[in-house]
């Protein structure tokens, strides 16, 4: 799990909630971004305003506040209202932010002068005033999580305040190393080589074709897109490898909802949803040398009306070291009563006995690593065609006009890469 922070609250802050958070939450909320800052005249407006209205921490009688000491504050105050702005516009399913404020020796991942005193000192504050909602952590249970109040939104109407008031400072690492120690999930400050800086290369021509692109949502721009990929290290300790995991996070169309992608558009026009059919199946198969079959592969006999549940199912199977004797809560809800995870598993087996062997063996992460080094070479491919793409991991979104040059770049670039034509499959956009 990811690092747990217990945040300490002083007393005058009135908003204050406590609870759990399942995986389905988790993958809805927004990590706090360092490097936004205030770049419209709105919003520098609104954060000379409020920072101006903040109580500064107390000091010596007689004495002044360092100019320093300040700048750093409003700096603090600044990245932090530029986040709040950032959530508050965005989907209502994507509105809360998760906010590290463990002390630790800076990183890679750190931005000068944003530190966890000041942080903390900006969030109390802001709570205070009622613009901010703070879940406190619970020791392996919860993060800490900031949510904007109607209070803030309704601010931020007031000062006619956008999405695209909200710049990023130059600066932010775009390949994140994650490594498990103790259970916990931890930010490893690698050293880097010609692999990572092929790799941050290629995000900074993702993120810079993305961020010049006319995307947005509601009919308003998105705001800065700064997109990162995420890789785990199989230890804590160097020499590390970049083979694991490698998906591609931070645009806001990656958690949205199905039933509200029909408010993305791309240059004027709505957007059409393509993926690879049975991907990580497909994957599975290439692994072990063999081509993978035609058709539905998650189309298990006896389970054929309930695909979602023996999706979820088989990528549990995969992201495992040992048998698993329980179904796994999201996949139960969607399979028959009847069904036990021994049974399911057996079906799934019988139907694919290739990749079989593969289940429970922890796979997952380098066929996601095979998946998203595909879609990192297409996504570069459809750049110099001059079309924009946003990646969902598994497939991507496209202008309307432009699905047919996509889905045809898809299968030519998994043929170059992989040595077979992966199919593609448009997935209905729901609209109103």
């Amino acid at each position: 799990m990811e690092l747990i922070l217990d945040i300490r609250i002083p007393s005058r802050r009135t908003h204050l909630k406590y609870g759990t958070v399942n995986q389905a939450e988790r993958e809805k909320v927004r990590h706090f971004d360092p490097w936004l800052v205030a770049s419209g005249d709105n919003l520098v407006a609104l954060v000379d305003c409020l920072f101006s209205s903040l109580t500064p921490p107390p000091i010596t009688p007689g004495r002044r506040h360092r100019a320093d000491a300040t700048a750093r504050r409003k700096t603090c105050t600044e990245t932090l209202i530029a986040n709040l702005v950032m959530a508050a516009l965005g989907a209502a399913q994507n509105r809360d932010i998760v906010i590290s404020l463990r002390k630790l020796k800076r990183s890679r991942y750190d931005r000068e002068h944003v530190s966890p005193n000041g942080l903390r000192w900006a969030m109390v504050e802001l709570a205070a005033h009622g613009y901010i909602e703070v879940e406190g952590a619970v020791y392996k249970e919860q993060r800490t999580k900031l949510i904007p109040t109607l209070e803030f939104v309704s601010l931020l109407k007031r000062h006619e305040v956008k999405r695209e008031d909200v710049g990023r400072a130059n600066g932010g690492e775009t390949i994140v190393l994650q490594a498990e120690v103790d259970g916990e999930k931890l930010l490893v400050d690698y050293r880097d080589t010609s692999e990572t800086g092929t790799l941050r290369a290629e995000m900074f021509a993702i993120n810079e074709a993305l961020d010049q692109a006319d995307i947005r949502f509601d009919g308003e721009k998105l705001g800065p897109i700064h997109l990162t990929r995420r890789f785990d290290a199989e230890k804590s300790a160097a020499p590390y490898s970049f083979n694991r995991h490698g998906r591609l996070y931070g645009g806001l169309w990656e958690s949205l909802p199905r039933v509200d992608r029909h408010r993305l558009t791309i240059g004027g026009e709505t957007v059409a949803d393509l993926d690879f059919s049975s991907m990580f199946v497909r994957l599975a198969y290439l692994r072990q040398g063999v081509m993978p079959p035609e058709g539905d592969l998650y189309a298990i006999p006896g389970l054929q009306d309930h695909r979602d549940g023996v999706k979820r199912v088989i990528a549990s199977l995969f992201f495992r070291e040992s048998k698993s004797k329980r179904l796994p809560h999201d996949a139960k809800l969607l399979l028959p009563e009847s069904w036990t995870m021994a049974r399911v598993r057996s079906a799934i087996a019988h139907a694919h006995p290739v990749i079989a062997p593969l289940l429970d063996t922890d796979v997952g992460f380098e066929l996601m690593a095979t998946e998203s080094n595909l879609l990192i070479a297409i996504l570069l491919d459809l750049i110099s065609q001059g079309i924009t793409a946003l990646p969902m991991h598994d497939g991507l979104m496209v202008a309307e006009s432009k699905k047919v040059i996509a889905a045809e770049t898809m299968e030519r670039v998994s043929l170059s890469k992989l040595g077979v034509r992966l199919p593609v499959t448009e997935k209905p956009i729901i609209r109103p």
